[in-house]
């Protein structure tokens, strides 16, 4: 959507055209029996309020033109002026001849108004000592020459408009991009975090020492698991995005560490064809965190199980588990999830979506193809 240009906006470039022109225009039209100083400082007033009108003209006409530049934005698309065609070479023609047109007739009604104001009651007392400044042919040059300036000044109040709404759209850009990285930037220190979670570590090793001397075989699967997490978060925490399937597989060996620890009170349910894991990617280490988000707020027990439900719907990743709030809340800072949001709005324009339904909480990740 193409923004209005701000009323200062519209100010600064009324200020540089009356820059640009108003003293060329003065100088072709004042007549040489003008341009003495004397007369110059007895005709200062008629400049001043000549300066002014203008002025306020060349906002008027840069108000219009900024709303009929907006009405072929959306006609023709947003870069429809900004490419080179000939059809908005010949509309930008078209549109600045009417504008100059209609400007040249309110401009010579104003001045006309103007002149007579000032100089009609001089002229009835001394008219012999104003003979006319101009021959008629003269004049009638001086009328062309008016016409190609007013025609120039509508075509650089155009293209001027268009710089001025270029620059405010690569400023918002700008702003975006910067905003971007500070995101981005905060979602890496908080992935960094949430990956190399000393407590996560302390307690796979706290295990791993109590099993080592009872189960060796199962050690030995721990240890590999343990491996291959620590493998994955290395690997991929400078990776935009992974293949769904090495995600998933990731998952695996994280949650085996986690059902070892917490035995048979928790359970990972991926329910994800084959298919579907070849053919999408995500963020790495998403669903480390919605897991490790589920374990750290929900209770678990024998008999009322902590169940996680991994599966997809219409290009949508949806993780969903049992709503079990511990008696006693571990504090939240909202920080894992807020990082997946920030993550994903640096991928996708479709939102990350949680929240409560029902008996679940359910966190759904847009899928990327």
């Amino acid at each position: 959507m193409v923004d209005k240009l701000t009323y200062r906006q519209k100010w600064q470039l009324a200020i540089r055209l009356l820059l640009l022109y108003s003293p060329l225009l003065l100088y072709v039209n004042l007549p040489d029996s003008l341009r003495h100083p004397a007369k110059l400082v007895e005709i200062s007033p008629f400049i001043a309020t000549f300066i002014l009108i203008a002025l306020g003209l060349y906002f008027v006409w840069i108000t219009a033109t900024d709303w009929i530049q907006i009405q072929l934005f959306r006609w023709f698309g947003e870069g429809f002026l900004l490419d080179f065609n000939w059809r908005a070479l010949i509309l930008t023609m078209l549109i600045s001849l009417g504008l100059a047109s209609l400007y040249a007739q309110v401009f010579q009604l104003i001045v006309s108004t103007l002149f007579s104001l000032f100089f009609h009651d001089d002229f009835a007392k001394h008219p012999s000592d104003h003979p006319l400044p101009f021959s008629p042919d003269v004049f009638a040059y001086l009328q062309r020459v008016n016409n190609v300036f007013n025609l120039v000044i509508m075509l650089s109040a155009f293209y001027l408009t268009i710089i001025s709404r270029s620059y405010q759209q690569l400023k918002h850009v700008q702003l975006r991009a910067e905003q971007s990285e500070k995101e981005a930037a905060i979602s890496q220190v908080e992935a960094l975090k949430n990956q190399l979670s000393p407590h996560f570590l302390f307690n796979s090793l706290s295990i791993l020492t109590s099993m080592v001397h009872e189960d060796a075989d199962l050690s030995e699967r721990y240890i590999k698991q343990l491996a291959k997490v620590y493998r994955y978060i290395l690997e991929q925490r400078d990776q935009d995005v992974v293949s769904l399937k090495t995600e998933i597989d990731f998952i695996r060996a994280y949650t085996f560490l986690l059902q070892i620890r917490f035995e048979n009170k928790f359970e990972v349910i991926i329910d994800l064809s084959p298919a579907q894991q070849d053919h999408y990617r995500i963020a790495p280490l998403s669903l480390q965190l919605l897991v490790e988000n589920a374990v750290k707020h929900n209770r678990m027990a024998i008999n009322e199980p902590l169940r996680i439900r991994i599966h997809c719907q219409d290009d949508v990743l949806i993780t969903e588990n049992t709503w079990l709030p511990r008696d006693q809340p571990e504090h939240s800072t909202g920080l894992g999830l807020r990082n997946i949001v920030n993550r994903y709005a640096l991928l996708t324009r479709q939102p990350v979506w949680y929240g409560h339904l029902e008996k679940l909480f359910v966190v759904k990740i847009p899928l990327l193809v």
